[in-house]
């Protein structure tokens, strides 16, 4: 299954660029999920695979602490540090 998994990867890196969303994530979405399913099999793969898919919306808010330090709000509702994003 992991093969499958990467395959899929694979044929979507092949793509152009404009049929493709810019990804949120320094690391991208699909180079993620690749790198998962390489290290620790089709399961976390997969699970990445929803998790990034939950997160990685377009519905996405920024907030600052009091310290200056930048968040990011994700449409699942989690909240990562600005500097792991693209924006």
């Amino acid at each position: 299954m992991s093969i499958l998994l990467k395959l899929f990867i694979r044929i979507y890196w092949s793509m152009p660029d404009k049929w493709k969303r810019k990804c949120l994530f320094k690391e991208s979405c699909s180079r993620h999920i690749y790198r998962l399913t390489e290290e620790q099999g089709f399961i976390k793969g997969y699970q990445a695979l929803l998790k990034r898919y939950k997160a990685c919306r377009t519905n996405y808010a920024f907030y600052s602490t009091e310290d200056g330090k930048e968040w990011v709000i994700l449409n699942d509702n989690s909240v990562i540090d600005r500097n792991l994003t693209n924006v």
